[in-house]
């Protein structure tokens, strides 16, 4: 977003970012103190493999530590797992993350593509996969299309298929509907063939400290730890991280006003003529364009009112017409609808 505003000549502070799915509730107080204390000790190096923070997830999750891998955010996992499982033949629902995409071209995995807009088409794919395929990365609740797959779906998929290791990115449950029941967490922890993503930075809104983990059979934890980097989550995010977690009453409240404030913004955005929204399950919508301008050209016009939409035109999958607006504060959701409106009148 920062080339585009500076392209225009736009101050990004001036700009109320729709394009970055974090909680616009946090961080949470109490995880703002604990950066201001630990920031006392950056002259010391971090745990290597951030023991302390999984113990702590360990502890939330009710797993065994030895089950999890903590990293700088889920990306950084994201890129180890085709390395570390030698893939050579990968499915991607699509649209999804670009990063699944581009850890996979990295090691020279052959992608085959299938495009799933909506669960009962995203669950019919991956209901059957050729038995060339090693793994199959997903996004629990997709990013960006918004849908969720049904928990039972999936464990369909994953035991019909034993052979392709299935990688499920959580990054967004914490947003949905009673997260801890459509979680796979528990089930990656037995299964040598899930590997469960979950992200600290997007509910408790500290996208700046990089924190992620994921949740996997011994064996595959023990080969994650062996190819990651030492170090490579901070002592700040650590301690963050840890004090996140045990704020739940925090993540309850943030959840059912985002829920709220997601079904109102998708009721509008239904009633601007010329969009068509995607009805969501977690805290952004996919918004279709029914009208001759393109996203790009959408977004640039709303640069220009204060607004930074996300144009999704380089999602593999999509053509020129979409965009994703994330779930903000419900005054600032109706300074969009406004903005929107009046670019489309």
């Amino acid at each position: 977003m920062g080339s585009l505003a500076r392209k225009l000549g736009l101050d990004e502070s001036d700009l109320i970012d729709f394009s970055s799915n974090i909680n616009p509730y946090g961080p949470p107080k109490s995880v703002l103190r604990s950066v201001k204390r630990a920031v006392n000790d950056i002259d010391k190096y971090p745990e290597q493999e951030a023991e302390s923070l999984t113990e702590e997830i360990a502890n939330y999750l009710e797993i065994d530590k030895r089950n999890i891998v903590a990293g700088n955010g889920t990306v950084e996992l994201i890129y180890l797992l085709p390395q570390v499982l030698k893939v050579k033949r990968a499915l991607l629902l699509v649209p999804s993350f670009t990063e699944y995409e581009l850890s996979l071209r990295k090691v020279g995995a052959k992608i085959v593509y299938k495009n799933a807009f909506a669960e009962d088409i995203a669950a019919k794919a991956i209901k059957k996969v050729p038995g060339s395929i090693d793994i199959a990365i997903i996004g629990n609740p997709s990013n960006p299309c918004g849908y969720m797959i049904e928990k039972s779906a999936l464990l369909e998929a994953i035991d019909y298929n034993p052979e392709c290791t299935w990688v499920v990115d959580e990054a967004f449950i914490d947003f949905t509907d009673d997260a801890s029941r459509n979680s796979l967490v528990k089930e990656a922890a037995s299964r040598d063939n899930l590997v469960v993503l979950r992200s600290l930075t997007k509910i408790y809104s500290i996208a700046g400290l990089r924190l992620g983990y994921t949740v996997a059979s011994k064996w595959t934890t023990a080969r994650i730890r062996g190819a990651k980097y030492p170090w490579s989550v901070n002592s700040v995010a650590i301690a963050a991280g840890k004090t996140a977690l045990k704020d739940k009453s925090f993540v309850k409240k943030s959840v059912a006003l985002i829920a709220k404030e997601a079904e109102r913004l998708y009721s509008n955005l239904s009633k601007v003529d010329g969009l068509y929204p995607l009805k969501p399950s977690a805290n952004y919508i996919l918004v279709h364009i029914e009208k001759a301008i393109t996203a790009k050209r959408l977004q640039e016009m709303l640069f220009r009112r204060g607004f930074a939409v996300r144009d999704c035109s380089s999602y593999t999958g999509m053509d020129d017409y979409y965009f994703r607006v994330a779930i903000k504060l419900p005054e600032e959701n109706d300074r969009l609808l406004e903005a929107l409106r009046e670019v489309l009148r």
